[in-house]
């Protein structure tokens, strides 16, 4: 279940446990003042190795720069 932020005229910031498809807070319950949903950013993470990391897509066949593979002293691509 998400895990949503308000903005409380009162308390100020806090946080509420609904499903996607409740409809949004319009008042706090603790104090009965008006609140707005924050938009915050996603604590969603991409851990480790893979095509994230690697550069999706790369086709390269050979070693990216900073690995010791441009032979001519500079990459141009």
């Amino acid at each position: 279940m998400p895990l949503y932020e308000y903005d409380c005229e009162r308390c100020g910031t806090f946080e509420v446990k609904q499903k996607m498809d409740d409809a949004p807070l319009t008042e706090h319950a603790d104090c009965g003042a008006p609140v707005a949903r924050r938009i915050s950013l996603s604590s969603f993470s991409l851990k480790g190795g893979g095509w994230h990391a690697d550069g999706y897509g790369g086709g390269g066949g050979g070693p990216s720069c900073g690995t010791g593979g441009c032979s001519s002293g500079g990459c141009g691509s």
